[in-house]
């Protein structure tokens, strides 16, 4: 199974998007609208994402629904996306309100881990009954900014027993950390922020992310 690489675009200026989309979005497989790049600028800025990459780049948009989810994911799909994520902490309702319009007007469905309990076991049944395209195993900003890392939680995670090609994982990851990873979990998608878009030669880090993938 091939390892698809997402970059994700959160806390940066729109000039530097631009920049990024331009020079970086056909090296990768998958952009990601960050939820602070839509909270700055809104929905509208998926627009702009998509003409700075093009038509061939599938577009990631980091909603995290929590509510209102036929709304929403309708929303999201009419600016421009083609993933849009919903939070695995989310009522029942909510959840299977977002997987039947994201089927309605086609696009996938991306549940984040990021709020979900360890507890949580009835939460992890209904993802499981959904099957959605995507689960995203999450470490937060937060934490990966103190040191935590995703590798190290992954056995004990909840949702860790997904098929491999249904799992996405984020947060703190890059050329460093990403052998840790693969050496617990082969997911479809690794998503990479901060240490690919606030490199000064991002393209040398797509090419190390790729060369560390091809090993495992």
């Amino acid at each position: 199974m091939s390892i698809r690489l997402v970059m994700a675009l959160d806390i940066l200026p729109l000039e530097r998007v631009k920049t990024l989309c331009q020079d970086i979005s056909s090296l990768v497989d998958v952009v990601e609208v960050g939820t602070p790049l839509i909270i700055q600028h809104g929905l509208g800025v998926v627009g702009k994402v998509r003409e700075w990459t093009g038509e061939d780049v599938p577009l990631f948009v980091d909603t995290k629904i929590v509510d209102a989810g036929k709304w929403e994911t309708r929303e999201a799909a009419q600016a421009g996306a083609q993933l849009v994520s919903v939070l695995a902490g989310a009522s029942e309702v909510t959840l299977r309100e977002v997987q039947e319009t994201a089927l309605e007007v086609g696009v996938n469905v991306v549940v984040d881990s990021i709020d979900l309990s360890s507890s949580d076991r009835a939460k992890v049944d209904i993802i499981g009954s959904l099957r959605p395209e995507f689960v995203c195993l999450h470490l937060s900003s937060d934490e990966a900014g103190k040191g935590e890392r995703l590798s190290e939680r992954i056995s004990a995670h909840p949702l860790g027993s997904v098929e491999a090609q249904r799992i996405m994982v984020a947060g703190g990851i890059g050329p460093a950390t990403l052998p840790a990873l693969l050496s617990v979990l082969r997911p479809a998608l690794v998503v990479v922020g901060s240490a690919l878009t606030g490199s000064d030669t991002p393209e040398k880090v797509v090419a190390e992310l790729r060369r560390v993938a091809d090993e495992y």
